[in-house]
């Protein structure tokens, strides 16, 4: 790792500067000649043959070390400020140790290594800070395991897949889920009726489960066909309102509209509105609502009312009876609601 290869795959050219660097698969034994790198954040260092952590206790910025897949045997010499993320799968290490001082730490990869038993992860206990831990293929075994990683105390998600443990010892599950009150993620999401139910077996046994688990499938049913109940009803409601609410047409508007394009069924519309507008300026505003009402019905047959466009482009026929007319200085609406009168009625309109 000479300080011309460094460089080569340095970003920039001045060591300082740079906050990560990529010298994975390189086939570097020894880690050295990073004095310069101060600033790094992010050092890729996996896939190499490395057998010991060296010469980067210096890297007080460092957050993130990857150092799988190497020959490491030993955790030492590990920067102490920021080191947030440390993956060491695929070593050969036998004993977890020298983590403690890493206040930072929150997530740490020890898989497929040979973790063998309880004290060889003891030291885990120490790292208060952790919340993620993969151990998974290791040959982790023994009932005291699971006191061991009850004592992680921050620790929410746990990666164990692989290891004798999860077998040979009875209920290892549920087990861990009691014992480990802020775990979230065993090798696969831990929800609440999950561990609702493991804490119930560990008071009152597998009866005492079994009748809990009736209990919160009793609820979820009872949850579900509330909730259907409540969007039907929403469905309807809204239905409802959308045939019964009035639809509001600005009289004066339209007739700007149907001026502009003078087709056959405009210029029937346009007469029909200039009446409306007529009968409305000669009665100045004064029991005009009847009238204007008897005048606006032949629109139905022309106006599209469907809610979403109140033009006169592509006319078409609507079972809408105006209900109301709106009287305003400079205003002139009509506002029509659906009804389900007869065609005999829509005749006589």
């Amino acid at each position: 790792m000479s300080k011309e290869e460094l460089l080569k795959v340095a970003r920039y050219s001045t060591p300082s500067l740079n906050d990560t660097l990529y010298l994975h698969y390189k086939g570097f034994q020894r880690i050295e000649n990073l004095e310069e790198y101060i600033g790094l954040k992010a050092l890729f260092l996996h896939s190499n043959g490395l057998r010991k952590i060296e010469n980067i206790d210096h890297l007080e910025e460092l957050r993130c070390l990857f150092l799988q897949q190497n020959a490491i045997t030993v955790i030492e010499n590990l920067p102490t400020t920021s080191l947030m993320q440390l993956d060491l799968c695929e070593n050969n290490i036998s004993t977890v140790q020298n983590l403690s001082h890493l206040f930072n730490l929150t997530t740490l990869n020890l898989s497929k290594n040979q973790l063998a038993d309880a004290d060889s992860i003891k030291h885990l206990t120490e790292c208060k800070s952790l919340t993620s831990v993969d151990m998974s293929c290791n040959q982790l075994v023994g009932k005291d395991i699971v006191d061991t990683i009850s004592g992680i105390e921050q620790l929410k998600s746990l990666n164990m897949t692989g290891n004798p443990v999860c077998t040979k010892v009875a209920y290892f599950r549920k087990k861990m889920i009691v014992a480990n009150k802020s775990l979230r993620y065993l090798d696969r999401p831990i929800f609440d009726d999950e561990r609702a139910l493991a804490e119930e077996w560990a008071c009152g046994g597998q009866e005492g489960e079994a009748k809990l688990k009736q209990e919160l499938q009793a609820a979820k049913r009872d949850q579900n066909t509330k909730a259907t109940k409540e969007f039907r009803h929403w469905q309807e409601s809204v239905r409802a309102a959308s045939e019964n609410s009035p639809v509001e047409v600005d009289v004066k508007e339209s007739l700007k509209e149907v001026a502009d394009s003078p087709t056959k069924a405009n210029t029937e519309v346009k007469a029909v509105l200039e009446d409306i507008v007529a009968t409305v300026e000669e009665s100045e505003h004064e029991n005009v609502e009847p009238q204007v009402k008897h005048l606006i019905k032949p629109l139905r047959k022309f106006v599209n009312l469907d809610g979403k466009r109140k033009n006169f482009e592509e006319l078409k026929f609507e079972d809408y009876q105006p209900t109301a007319v709106m009287l305003s200085p400079g205003a002139l609406s009509v506002s029509f609601s659906s009804s389900s009168s007869s065609d005999d009625d829509d005749e006589e309109g």
